[in-house]
């Protein structure tokens, strides 16, 4: 049985990155690699662009927490997983940008809910709700070109 672009990713970056989350947490990491292009796409992250990554990374450690991160602290443990990883890739996005966009533009052809989630965090970030500036927008319509939404 061959093995999909996700999967491959997977197996390298929690290699690289030393890191200890299930194959379904670590998809979700490389849904928010798109976000941290876009609001990185003006050279700066603002504060109000920061609190709605770490709003996404709380929701995502609730919904993805499993037993095996620790008892009663499982959700935070996750949230934290996800804050670092964002960190990490937004000043590592040259490393991995490409391997993770070719990754999950292959994923979303079979995976509806993953393209749903990853249309609702971009329009979250740059759509036409959000009054994107003109950096923003380009980049925001290059993301959804490249990964076919």
């Amino acid at each position: 049985m061959s093995t999909g672009k996700i999967d491959s990713l997977y197996k390298e970056y929690t290699e690289a990155r030393f890191l200890d989350v299930n194959k379904e947490q670590f998809v979700y990491i490389a849904h928010l690699l798109p976000a941290c292009l876009l609001v990185m796409s003006d050279g700066q992250l603002d504060s109000e662009e920061w609190m709605t990554l770490k709003r996404l990374s709380k929701i995502l450690g609730d919904e993805f927490a499993t037993e095996d991160l620790g008892t009663e602290e499982k959700e935070e443990n996750l949230m934290l997983i996800y804050k670092a990883e964002i960190r990490y890739l937004l000043k590592n996005r040259e490393m991995w940008e490409s391997k993770f966009l070719d990754a999950l533009k292959e994923h979303l052809q079979t995976s509806p809910s993953s393209k749903e989630f990853l249309n609702e965090t971009l329009d979250l970030f740059a759509g036409p709700d959000a009054d994107p500036d003109s950096q923003e927008k380009d980049t925001y319509d290059v993301l959804k070109r490249k990964l076919g939404l």
